[in-house]
């Protein structure tokens, strides 16, 4: 009886482990971290007069059905599992494959063009979609291109230029990444530990600028002598060898923080600030200018770091700003003024933090901010306070209020006002407008309602 109890256990406690490895690989098949359960692809790429001849083996995948796709162009396909048994396919169209804990093995052909003065292979490996990510090794020979040299998206472990062919060991973590050949040699060159270059020579960059962006991903850019314009693919950017840094930066911001919406001018800051050179849009470069007047350069130095360490999900218009706080002490909303690049440049003013106080009560809704040596309140709240009755008016640029038989007609672009319609005037234009927001100079409010300000380093008083 024993025995039976001690035998039911131990399949009860087989079939809960099971069951927990299937539900584990499961979780790991959603993840890219196939690397935990040691899923790794070997291809080797020969290359000959037309063709390329690949043979892709992939070891440690746990039982089970996968969907496989192959390379569009592959001819001559097969494929083995285990010691050299035929693939067992569970559908007519052998895109899907059953397999028990053996090495698969894929065998296939692409075509090769025979004369190339630059070439990029991609799409060429064997991909197994419910394992998005495993460790990655290309042994590529070649024999018919050997005045060239071969690049990937990839870090190169290994070169050696034998007698009969060339040998490349390229390594990454992930599907088969794209291949690129060159006639002008290419010598790879480590930026930082997420960036190397490929180019023919040292290439003509201040380093120290793309250094600091550092990309989400490992990213290998080729500067090449053949490529006219530039071609972006997985993990491999090929460019121009007479690309500038600003222009690379600002392609390289662009993948890092891929922005989208109303923040996509932010590389254009961004690489424009740190290159010091002018900004692709006319807008945005007067907001670099801006930031140049309004900054010192280790405040500048500090926000565009503290930028480029945020996360691309956190960076707002709003967060710019809170990151001018933090990193200068100065509190504005000039990003939020400026982020949609349809309305014309608001230029920059500071925001007082202190609190204001209107007849002796806290007004938290009135703000208070700083432009070119002159002190704006926020006019509607300001109004609505003092008892008047703000009247609309089919002119958005207009306004008419009315209090005990006072009534002010204003025209914000002007300097003119009416009050009871008798035309009076200021020195300057009081008005500020900040997106639909209408501030007023506080130099106006004594000769308009009487009213005097009053201030120390913690408070407003206006009464």
């Amino acid at each position: 009886m024993l025995t039976k109890r001690v035998i039911r256990f131990s399949l009860f406690l087989a079939a809960v482990v099971g069951g927990i490895l299937i539900i584990q690989w499961k979780g790991y098949s959603s993840s890219k971290d196939a690397a935990l359960l040691n899923i790794d692809q070997t291809l080797s790429l020969h290359h000959t007069h037309d063709e390329f001849v690949v043979k892709q083996v992939i070891d440690n995948l746990p039982e089970g059905k996968y969907n496989v796709r192959f390379p569009a162009k592959a001819k001559d396909i097969d494929c083995q599992s285990g010691e050299e048994k035929t693939c067992k396919w569970v559908n007519e169209r052998n895109s899907k494959i059953k397999i028990n804990e053996e090495p698969l093995t894929f065998t296939y052909k692409l075509k090769a063009p025979k004369k190339v003065s630059g070439f990029l292979l991609e799409d060429w490996g064997v991909r197994i979609e419910e394992v998005p990510s495993m460790t990655t090794r290309i042994q590529l020979t070649e024999q018919n291109w050997r005045n060239g040299s071969w690049a990937a998206g990839a870090e190169l472990a290994g070169k050696e230029k034998m007698e009969a062919i060339d040998y490349y060991v390229f390594e990454s973590l992930g599907t088969p990444p794209p291949l690129y050949w060159q006639e002008k040699a290419l010598v790879p060159t480590e930026i930082n530990q997420h960036l190397t270059f490929y180019s023919g020579r040292k290439p003509a960059l201040n380093t120290s600028i793309l250094k600091k962006i550092v990309p989400e991903e490992k990213l290998f850019v080729i500067m090449s002598s053949h490529a006219k314009t530039m071609k972006e693919t997985e993990n491999l950017i090929i460019i121009p060898e007479n690309i500038t840094e600003e222009k690379l930066a600002r392609l390289l911001l662009k993948r890092k923080l891929s922005l989208k919406g109303e923040n996509e001018w932010l590389p254009d800051l961004i690489a424009s600030a740190m290159s010091n050179t002018p900004a692709q849009n006319s807008k945005v470069e007067k907001m670099r200018q801006t930031l140049f007047s309004v900054l010192t350069e280790d405040q500048m130095e500090r926000w565009t770091s503290s930028v480029l360490s945020a996360g691309p999900e956190t960076i707002s218009s709003e967060m710019l700003d809170e990151l001018l706080e933090e990193t200068a002490g100065i509190r504005t909303d000039f990003f939020q003024s400026n982020a949609n690049m349809s309305i014309a440049f608001q230029p920059f003013y500071f925001l007082d933090k202190r609190e204001v106080y209107l007849e002796g009560h806290k007004a938290d809704d009135i703000k208070v901010l700083f432009q070119n040596d002159r002190t704006f309140i926020s006019f509607i709240p300001l109004v609505k306070k003092l008892g008047f009755r703000v009247q609309g008016t089919s002119n958005s640029e207009e306004m008419i209020i009315e209090k005990a038989g006072d009534k002010f007609h204003f025209i914000y672009s002007q300097k003119l006002f009416a009050k009871n319609e008798q035309q009076f005037g200021f020195q300057k234009n009081p008005f500020f407008i900040d997106r639909k927001d209408v501030y007023l100079d506080t130099a106006a409010l004594a000769e308009l309602f009487g009213l005097e300000v009053k201030e120390n380093s913690h408070e407003i008083k206006i009464q």
